[in-house]
């Protein structure tokens, strides 16, 4: 990786706006506390959260609206805590990555990078950025659609490094761009790469230089996923037809399973529980797997328990709650499904959403499906009870919503929005 004063591609980067006095920490920090939003998936990436005291239901015109401002294209998830929140969004060619102070919206600083995305690459869907930053202590790390790689401090946007994972890895450029959000392990980041040569990549967040390197994966779209396995931590990542378990201290390879679609597009994540139970979903003919993980004279065992081919996942959240699963499944038109764990069984099916991001708080589920359709639900194995919706936005909306105490954030590609999902007062804000 290269230091701040370095150039790379000749892409020009430059800060948009100043720091708004605040005086960051010297070091780097473990993942923050609980009550932020520090990654992909929240404190644990599971898209659970330990907040309590949200509304049992909204009012008719839905949750008190914060604030709602402006916002580039993109589908990478917002990170932050109490003070400032963090994405990235994209503008032409450049990608802006972002502070805005959560209480109103106000941009804090933005900085500005040219990213073209390379000959090959689709836009079909847009150029992202896909990923999710990393919020670590004091700086926040990013990786955009075409892999260029950023360390900013958090406080003020300054660069501290970045790199380019395609070209100091010599990797292959994702076909719709990097959305595998970078994943913080002990003193490390971790990053997929996708390659011959090195699939899945370390790196020293103080200065962005390589810890370990692991042998070539051909990566996937699905972010990656801490699980411990009878006291072994892994990192379990997709690449186009398998599901792999890797060592996170040094990268050597554990296991892995075939999971494979007709595209070899394996975007949904993995699920993992404390029965040593993983979800591993796919969309089309693939279907729907759990695997059973154990520790046997010192190597990890595979067993597949069931697998499910009328369960089709693609690009959207599972939350598990007990034995259960509460998903989307389904091709074009998906249904919300209540899935037994250890079975593979579909308890229930319930129409009225399209395929959804969901985050679990509070005993509720807050849905939030691809046409924009809000909701606050009680999820049990007897189905989805809608306790209160709303239609949040009018246009695709693919990001998952982040919860930071009580308020939720949620975006689609034009614009981000501040709910308070809590019990008490309603706040002054504006539609």
């Amino acid at each position: 990786m290269r230091g701040a004063n370095r150039r790379y591609r000749a892409l020009s980067c430059v800060l948009l706006i100043g720091a708004m006095g605040l005086t960051s920490e010297s070091g780097v920090a473990e993942v923050p506390q609980a009550n932020g939003w520090p990654q992909w998936g929240g404190p644990n990436r599971d898209f659970t959260s330990a907040v309590s005291g949200l509304a049992d239901r909204w009012p008719d015109e839905g949750p008190t609206m914060l604030w709602r401002q402006p916002l580039g294209d993109g589908y990478s998830s917002i990170v932050g805590d109490s003070a400032r929140i963090y994405t990235t969004y994209r503008e032409g060619n450049d990608e802006i990555i972002v502070a805005r102070k959560a209480d109103d919206g106000e941009t804090v600083w933005a900085h500005r990078c040219g990213a073209p995305s390379y000959e090959g690459q689709t836009t079909e869907f847009g150029q992202g950025p896909s990923a999710t930053p990393l919020l670590l202590g004091d700086r926040v790390i990013t990786i955009g659609f075409t892999g260029i790689m950023h360390c900013l401090k958090a406080d003020s946007g300054e660069v501290l490094w970045s790199g380019d994972l395609v070209e100091d890895f010599d990797a292959s450029a994702q076909y719709y761009g990097y959305s595998n959000s970078p994943i913080a392990y002990g003193k490390t980041v971790i990053v997929l790469v996708g390659g011959e040569k090195n699939g899945v990549v370390a790196l020293d967040p103080a200065d962005g230089e390589p810890v370990w390197k692991s042998k070539g994966y051909d990566i996937s779209y699905a972010p990656p996923v801490l699980i411990n396995v009878d006291g072994q931590d892994q990192l379990v990542f997709f690449t186009t037809d398998e599901v792999v378990g890797i060592n996170p201290k040094d990268g050597s390879h554990l296991w892995s399973h075939q999971v494979v679609n007709f595209c070899r597009t394996n975007c949904t994540p993995a699920v993992w529980g404390k029965d040593n139970l993983l979800w591993a979903a796919t969309k089309g003919v693939g279907g729907t797997r759990v695997l059973k993980l154990s520790q046997r004279d010192g190597k990890t065992k595979v067993k597949e328990v069931w697998l499910n081919r009328k369960i089709k996942v693609y690009h959207w959240t599972s939350n598990r709650i007990g034995d259960y699963v509460y998903t989307s499944s389904g091709g074009s038109n998906p249904l919300l499904a209540v899935i037994d764990i250890n079975s593979g069984k579909i308890i229930r099916k319930q129409r009225g959403f399209g395929s959804t991001n969901a985050v679990v708080a509070d005993g509720k589920l807050v849905l939030l499906d691809d046409s924009g359709k809000l909701a606050l639900v009680k999820a049990s194995p007897s189905g989805f009870e809608i306790l209160s919706s709303t239609q949040l936005f009018d246009s695709v909306s693919w990001t998952p919503p982040s919860l930071i105490g009580k308020t939720l954030y949620a975006r689609d590609r034009s614009q981000i929005v501040a709910l308070d999902l809590g019990a008490k007062e309603k706040h002054a804000g504006k539609r």
